[in-house]
């Protein structure tokens, strides 16, 4: 009965996607082994697909160019860096079934930043950290990515 209620309610779990149906079905062409991962989490918490061949999927993903960047935005009064932006840009294509374009060169760029004192007590949960939003940083890309793709289905299919 608890279950039955919480999908009436609406209840999803974090990180679901409700994905159309063109979409349940995805080719993932030139992505780098971070966001193919970020897909594939993605599309683990749905009943999507990632494809091996383009003749198979409902949408392809074809990605242009990507940059991931840490930089410097604050030093320490004894000039250690101690605080970091985490930059992620993704330039991509998405094509249909049969191939036309839906959306051309589009760029995504998500940005975190972290505090980082340079004490030996915490250089290892920093690592951590770091690792951490950069996953955070792919998947949010993934998750504009499938936003925009479902935003260019409803136009061509209202």
């Amino acid at each position: 009965m608890a279950l039955l209620m919480l999908t009436a309610c609406g209840y999803h779990l974090r990180g679901a996607i409700d994905l159309p149906e063109a979409l349940k079905t995805i080719y993932v062409k030139s992505a780098s082994p971070e966001l193919s991962t970020a897909i594939e989490r993605a599309f683990r918490a749905t009943t999507g697909e990632i494809v091996t061949s383009p003749d198979q999927a409902g949408m392809i993903l074809n990605v242009l160019d990507e940059y991931f960047q840490r930089r410097t935005i604050s030093l320490s009064s004894t000039g250690f860096s101690n605080e970091y932006e985490l930059v992620y840009r993704l330039t991509f294509d998405l094509l249909d079934s049969e191939g036309n374009t839906l959306v051309s060169n589009q760029t995504i760029e998500v940005t975190d930043s972290y505090f980082n004192a340079q004490r030996s007590s915490t250089l290892l949960s920093k690592d951590n950290e770091e690792i951490v939003l950069r996953k955070e940083l792919y998947e949010s890309a993934v998750r504009s990515v499938i936003q925009r793709a479902r935003a260019e289905l409803k136009k061509k299919f209202p």
